[in-house]
């Protein structure tokens, strides 16, 4: 080893030395990162996918124009279980795509 690699490499056993109580104590077991990626997966999902009525409140219209406009336009749509479902940003998007921008 050349004394640059020599030195580089002392360098870097210290750091890890002293980064090692650091990393232990921050670590994640299986079981926890377990819980976490369940509890964020599920909030997602639970945010993500919306029934007719909350996919109506995120519009910001009524329940019966939902529907004339799902009639009007191509909403697009997921049947889960038996339910339909709408994807949040998808819908925005529609509005956006099918929306004449004006200004007030």
């Amino acid at each position: 080893m050349s004394d640059l690699q020599e030195a580089i490499y002392r360098i870097v056993v210290k750091e890890v030395a002293r980064t090692e109580p650091k990393r232990k104590e921050n670590f994640l077991n299986k079981k926890d990162a377990e819980k976490l990626i369940k509890k964020y997966t599920k909030q997602y999902t639970l945010q993500e996918f919306l029934n007719a009525n909350e996919a109506a409140n995120v519009l910001g219209m009524s329940l019966t124009t939902f529907w004339r406009y799902r009639q009007k336009y191509p909403v697009p749509v997921y049947v889960i279980d038996g339910v339909k479902r709408y994807k949040k940003s998808e819908l925005i998007k529609c509005v956006e795509d099918n929306s004449v921008r004006g200004y007030a």
